[in-house]
């Protein structure tokens, strides 16, 4: 704590660690469905396409496929035969391990952001999912946190009171939800993955998302620094 001019000043050193992870999601086949008809589209060969399963061993095979291999341009990508749907490539990239949320001053919210890139050749595009391990934690008090923001993923609002939130503040199709500059919407981030954004369609090359976060604490919150750690994870789409 300072006093400067008789104005007491309560500071608070805030401190992300930032993990990442992608998982590639295999799928076996893809079939067009409406209320009455079911076309599956597993294999275009003689025969295979389906697991076969005695309950302890699994068997994934294909017989004669005429057509196989991959196209794509700027914007689309074809992936020709069964094996080719099960060979996508995924990787997510953040432009910093950390993130220092600095000084906080009660009533005068600090930002900052992440850039998460993500790259695939999946035809079906990813999700971003977010979790934190727990809410920022007082390093010399495992009792004393600041808590989440109270928006949600699925209802994000306004800045209007204290805590820890995340908005996507740029990015492909980003969800109107999340408000535009300098109108953003923030949400708490949750304790468990939770997708908070959807790519979808193929993209040639990496696309980024950048995360903006907002913290503010009541001039109660206890001094010293806090820090959890915060989970991007990207699966794909086929």
């Amino acid at each position: 704590m300072e006093k400067k001019n008789n104005k007491k000043i309560m500071k608070r050193n805030i401190l992300l660690s930032i993990f990442c992870g992608a998982i590639l999601v295999p799928v076996c086949a893809l079939a067009m469905t409406d209320n009455t008809y079911n076309i599956t589209i597993d294999n275009v060969g003689f025969a295979g396409g389906e697991p076969i399963d005695d309950g302890t061993y699994q068997l994934m095979d294909t017989i004669g496929e005429p057509i196989v291999g991959v196209g794509s341009s700027a914007n689309f990508s074809t992936q020709a035969g069964f094996w080719f749907m099960l060979n996508t490539t995924l990787s997510l990239v953040l432009d910093s391990a950390t993130e220092d949320l600095g000084t906080v001053v009660p009533g005068v919210p600090n930002t900052g952001s992440t850039i998460v890139t993500v790259t695939t050749d999946a035809p079906g595009g990813y999700d971003l999912l977010i979790s934190q391990n727990h809410d920022m934690l007082h390093t010399g008090d495992s009792s004393t946190t600041i808590a989440a923001y109270a928006g949600t993923i699925a209802s994000p609002t306004t800045w209007t009171n204290t805590g820890l939130g995340f908005t996507i503040t740029d990015g492909t199709s980003v969800d109107a939800k999340w408000g535009t500059n300098p109108n953003f919407n923030y949400a708490g981030i949750p304790g468990v993955d939770t997708i908070f954004h959807e790519k979808v369609g193929y993209t040639s090359g990496g696309d980024d998302t950048t995360i903006g976060y907002q913290i503010d604490v009541p001039p109660s919150q206890k001094t010293g620094t806090y820090t959890n750690t915060v989970t991007y994870t990207a699966v794909s789409k086929l």
